[in-house]
């Protein structure tokens, strides 16, 4: 059945061979007996004329093959180079080892094509038949390239001793540096623990500069097997000298591979400086963001938390007010997190609302203006309502003024206004008062200047 299939293959590839027909009825008169009789170069010749039909005899497929195989069974370089280039083109696997017979022979045809028909006949998973055919192949002369890591992934995987292995691992950290597919093979052993090679940091640091990305499926289903997961990151010892640097790596990459889990623990080991992750809000605020939009109401919800906490420490108003507002507004799961949080923006407002812009200002009344905040939020920002008009004066227009003044007054409850005008009433007496005093020590400077005599000129001059 093999043998069928190669030969419906290799005529649909001879066919390009095919030129107009002539008529050789004289050159197979005198190449068939050659041929019968065992001549190789008559056998080519004469294969070549059944398969094109270039004589009264007609096509026939089946002997024009027959002859050729038996030319180059016979050692007929001609029949051997032929085969080869037909089945190449037809993408049959014979080629590899008619190639492998012209090496032999010391015939340098194959040299270019070694590497692509080896790469062909490679299967997904290497085998002892497999890598007892790339050694021979290595051992003979063809070290190029593919045959090269091949071998080396054979004596890797202890399926082959064609050379030490410290040779390999060595060839295959060099390939990995340019190479995307030598820097796969190579992770396989540098995440697999408890071996010389593991080396987590180094994949860390490198897989990016190959053009991989953590979350790339052949990376993932690597990172899966050797357990660069959150529970991986989780179990191994926070405190053995041997993992101190390569356990924030392993729980790093579990995170930038989308594990949620994972980023979610980085984020705040980061915020902390704890677990030997260095202090840096910055990098923290990378990995928590990742869990905001996650599907798991709680992780999602804890990031939410981290974030606006970490952002309250930063003072970084924008960045806190942009995540309270769109979960207040979107009424999402979260909101009630970001209600909680809402203080910030009205003690901020209040220190700092000189420097405000005046639409950041109007959204945060805005925001306060929503049911579900607090009442003592509502009447802090209610309160500094007098104070942005009072301080901006005639910059702001009667309608931005009009509009706030509406909001305060949803805002502030009768309470709140009776503390106001009582701190007013308490501010006016206290001017009174002043004025009084103020008034009453006027005679008593008047007495003292009128009592004070100015010196006689004999007193001027013995003084």
């Amino acid at each position: 059945m093999k043998r069928v299939f190669f030969s419906i293959a290799l005529v649909i590839s001879l066919g390009t061979f095919a030129q107009e027909k002539t008529n050789n009825d004289g050159q197979f008169r005198e190449l068939y007996p050659k041929a019968v009789a065992g001549d190789a170069n008559a056998s080519f010749s004469l294969g070549k004329i059944y398969l094109e039909g270039t004589s009264s005899a007609g096509k026939d497929t089946g002997k024009g093959l027959s002859y050729i195989q038996k030319a180059a069974s016979a050692g007929n370089v001609p029949a051997i180079k032929y085969l080869i280039d037909s089945n190449e083109r037809s993408g049959y696997g014979g080629a590899l080892e008619l190639c492998q017979r012209l090496q032999k022979m010391g015939d340098k045809y194959c040299a270019s094509k070694m590497d692509g028909l080896v790469e062909k006949s490679i299967p997904k998973t290497a085998n002892t038949s497999s890598c007892k055919k790339m050694g021979d192949l290595y051992d003979n002369g063809n070290q190029g390239g593919v045959v090269k890591a091949e071998v080396m992934n054979c004596v890797l995987q202890g399926l082959a001793t064609t050379v030490p292995s410290e040779e390999a691992m060595s060839y295959l950290r060099s390939q990995a540096n340019t190479d995307t597919k030598a820097f796969l093979r190579l992770m396989s052993y540098a995440l697999k623990s408890g071996t010389p090679d593991w080396d987590p940091l180094y994949v860390e640091e490198n897989l990016p500069k190959v053009g991989l990305s953590f979350k790339d499926t052949q990376v993932k289903e690597i990172f899966a097997k050797n357990g660069i997961t959150f529970e991986g990151c989780r179990k191994m010892e926070r405190l053995r000298k041997d993992t101190l640097r390569q356990r924030p790596s392993v729980c790093r990459m579990a995170a930038k591979s989308g594990d949620e889990e994972a980023a979610l623990y980085v984020g705040e080991s980061y915020l902390g400086g704890k677990d030997y992750f260095p202090d840096e809000p910055s990098e923290a605020s990378v990995y928590i963001k990742e869990v905001l939009s996650s599907k798991n109401p709680a992780l999602a919800s804890d990031a939410l938390i981290l974030l606006l906490d970490l952002y309250r420490k930063q003072i970084k108003f924008h960045d806190h007010f942009a995540l309270v507002s769109k979960e207040i507004k979107r009424n999402s799961p979260n909101s009630k997190a970001a209600l909680a949080s809402f203080s910030f923006e009205a003690n901020y407002m209040q220190k700092n609302h000189p420097s405000m812009a005046l639409d950041d200002i109007q959204s945060i009344v805005d925001i306060a203006d929503v049911n579900d905040v607090a009442q003592s939020v509502k009447s802090l920002v209610g309160k500094t309502i007098d104070e942005i008009i009072k301080d901006r004066g005639r910059m702001m227009r009667a309608v931005e003024r009009d509009s706030l003044l509406d909001y305060k007054k949803r805002l502030l409850t009768q309470k709140d206004l009776d503390e106001i005008e009582a701190v007013r009433q308490a501010a006016m007496a206290k001017t009174a008062d002043t004025k009084v005093t103020a008034e009453g020590n006027l005679p008593k400077k008047l007495e003292a200047v009128a009592e004070k005599k100015e010196p006689t000129l004999l007193e001027r001059l013995l003084k």
